[in-house]
């Protein structure tokens, strides 16, 4: 929840990684220009669902309370932070919100404080691309900003009593889809929610993958993971399953440190996945956190969709860490 010109200046000012050309070259597209990392990836190689599973597999309506949690985040996002509504903050935030954004101070006070300065700065913009909820869990994909000063996000909202109460979030700068080694942009693909029976079975898959792919670095478990066709959104890699090993041969080849450390924010809602993972990147020095999100279709995973911050964890303006 940091759009524009007033979190700008955080993320631009981000030492960029060396290995940009370096994955373009190994994808033979392109030139890349957006952070890359733990990406590409996927759910599980598990079998495809029979005609019995059919009933557990079909959207079911979110309950009313997760149906009031995505109206109450959409609401601040949209009114709150872009419009500067203060009454909306005041009614819909408590006093003690817990603020994980790299840029923003704690509390609902902090909160008001930065869109204050957002609204001097004459304001912003967002689409919101993708809505997820699961328990007192609302996640959002959107894109903040416009033109050259959008900048893609992922923002997680917990809730309790009808107020938001901690919020965690990761932000990167928007790449032209001529730019990505894909040639797909970062936000496009389906948004609607379906297999909400397969929400438990998805999560389960996805946090497997990413424990033993990107905590555990056992890369040459992917191909057990990856559908056909996998549609890939992170700007460095390409479509499929030779896109990711010629990305991953490319690090590897030129001394890269990637990797997760843990993944400790998760919001699943049916076909959807996501994780909220803490790393490193180009050295195991760089903090780096990472939203992976997944889209999952019988079993596998077929569609990727992600943002890299790297994190200047002395200059966070509060003591509640990234996670």
């Amino acid at each position: 929840m940091c759009p524009e010109s007033l979190c700008s200046q955080s993320l631009t000012s981000q030492r960029p990684p060396t290995w940009h050309g370096l994955a373009a070259r190994a994808a033979r597209r392109g030139y890349v220009r957006a952070a890359v990392a733990a990406v590409m990836l996927v759910v599980i190689g598990c079998g495809g669902s029979d005609s019995d599973a059919e009933p557990e597999t079909a959207s079911a309506p979110l309950s009313p309370e997760e149906e009031q949690n995505i109206g109450i985040a959409t609401r601040v996002i949209e009114e709150g932070l872009i419009q500067g509504d203060v009454e909306v903050i005041e009614q819909l935030v408590r006093p003690d919100y817990i603020q994980h954004n790299a840029n923003a101070p704690d509390g609902r006070d902090g909160l008001l404080g930065f869109v204050a300065a957002l609204q001097a700065q004459g304001g912003a913009a967002v689409t919101i691309h993708r809505k997820l909820a699961n328990g007192d869990l609302v996640a959002l994909h959107s894109t903040y900003g416009t033109g050259d000063a959008r900048r893609v996000a992922f923002d997680v909202f917990r809730l309790e009593g009808g107020q938001l109460a901690e919020h965690w979030d990761a932000l990167q700068e928007w790449v032209e889809p001529q730019a990505t080694v894909s040639g797909n942009t970062l936000v496009d693909g389906p948004t609607e929610v379906t297999s909400r029976g397969l929400t438990d079975e998805n999560e389960a898959l996805v946090t497997r993958m990413v424990r033993e792919v990107f905590v555990e670095g056992r890369y040459d478990r992917l191909p057990a993971y990856i559908g056909d066709p996998y549609i890939q959104h992170n700007p460095a890699v390409d479509n499929g399953l030779q896109g990711i090993q010629a990305f991953l041969a490319a690090v590897e080849q030129q001394g890269v440190d990637i990797g997760y450390t843990r993944s400790p924010l998760v919001v699943a809602d049916g076909n959807f996945v996501l994780v909220g993972s803490e790393g490193y990147l180009n050295t195991r020095d760089d903090y780096t956190v990472f939203y992976d999100l997944y889209r999952v279709d019988d079993g596998r995973l077929v569609e990727h969709w992600d943002v890299i911050q790297a994190i200047d964890l002395a200059a966070v303006p509060h003591d509640n860490g990234l996670f």
